[in-house]
């Protein structure tokens, strides 16, 4: 290929927009992202075989010759009319040109995000090497009208977490993305904050007033509240064969030795901690809808952060009871940390 050759300096600029870093699995599924929404600006997916890239250059001079043929005909349909149609081709070719703008400033959004924050070798979701169709077809539709600022990041954001973990953007979700109103967004991002898996530990958000969970339900992003709700902790035995109460958030967990004596609580006290009855023991919470698990994944991830201010908030009621920090290790959990230290960690 000779040094002129468009698709050479399209490969460039692909090279340059694609982060460095990345895990294998996560950069292909971006350079496929690249290659479907970024138009004629990069020849990538197949850049190191040859054949794939005189399919694109065919296909590329293809469509420049249905372009030209498609205006020849339409001026001569119109006659001598060519400032008319020099406007309509005009104002067809600014929106095709101003859809492909949004699309590569959502791509560039997008390389910033994993740049910042790159998936790491455990967070493939799947073994595909490249983002579904149906997923991109969906997603063109609303990266070509990102027009502003605040839109480009939005779904730079999206195409990120789907690169991160495939699969995670419904339908249903690119929608409500596309819909929720700028004050729901801060809304949710702010509560989000203290997020630990889908749910949200009301002694970290303190009540939602009622304006504020009418609004985050709906759009979608919280399940009714109704009396109160509740997530509860699993008894299990650690490997040494004590058994602890434990409360798994994804990759973090926390732990509480389940022979600890735990002082009568008030379970009607939503904005306590914990909650204890006869059973078990419970975190009072709001919980996030499917939708709103997803769409949050698209914020800061905090969640370590939220941990340490709700195990903060426990050692607060049970000071003189052990809790137990845990990181996710393959299919399993390694202790990271002691909250309380009057006690032996559990092994």
């Amino acid at each position: 290929m000779s040094g002129s050759d468009h698709l050479d300096n399209e490969t460039a600029l692909s090279a340059s927009l694609t982060p460095t870093g990345l895990e294998a699995k996560a950069k292909s599924r971006f350079i496929s992202a690249i290659d479907r929404l970024g138009g004629n600006m990069v020849e990538i997916a197949n850049v190191w075989i040859e054949e794939g890239v005189s399919r694109r250059r065919a296909r590329i001079e293809g469509e420049r010759a249905l372009i030209e043929a498609t205006s020849k005909y339409g001026i001569e349909r119109l006659g001598n009319d060519t400032e008319f149609a020099g406007r309509a081709f005009d104002a067809h070719f600014r929106r095709i040109a101003s859809a492909q703008i949004n699309r590569d400033a959502v791509l560039e959004a997008a390389a910033e995000d994993l740049r910042l924050s790159p998936p790491g070798t455990g967070s493939a979701g799947n073994n595909d090497s490249a983002l579904s169709e149906p997923f991109l077809e969906r997603f063109d539709q609303f990266a070509s009208g990102a027009s502003t600022e605040e839109l480009r990041e939005r779904w730079g954001r999206v195409l990120a977490a789907e690169i991160r973990r495939p699969g995670i953007f419904s339908s249903k979700v690119l929608r409500t993305i596309d819909e929720i109103d700028a004050v729901t967004a801060q809304l949710f991002e702010r509560v989000c904050s203290h997020r630990l898996a889908n749910v949200l530990p009301k002694c970290l958000t303190g009540e939602i007033n009622f304006e504020d969970q009418m609004r985050l339900t709906e759009a979608g992003l919280l399940v009714e509240p109704g009396l109160g709700q509740h997530r509860s902790f699993s008894k299990v035995a650690t490997r040494a064969g004590t058994e602890i109460w434990l409360m798994a958030f994804l990759d973090l967990a926390l732990s509480i030795p389940a022979d600890a004596d735990i002082p009568n609580i008030d379970r009607f006290n939503e904005i306590q901690p914990i909650s204890k009855d006869e059973a078990t023991l419970s975190i009072p919470v709001y919980v996030l809808t499917e939708v709103g698990h997803a769409i949050s994944s698209i914020l800061q991830d905090k969640t370590l952060s939220a941990l340490e201010a709700y195990c903060a908030e426990l050692g607060r009621v049970l000071p003189s009871i052990m809790i137990s920090k845990y990181q996710r290790v393959g299919d399993g959990y390694k202790l990271t940390g002691v909250f309380t230290q009057t006690a032996a960690a559990p092994e």
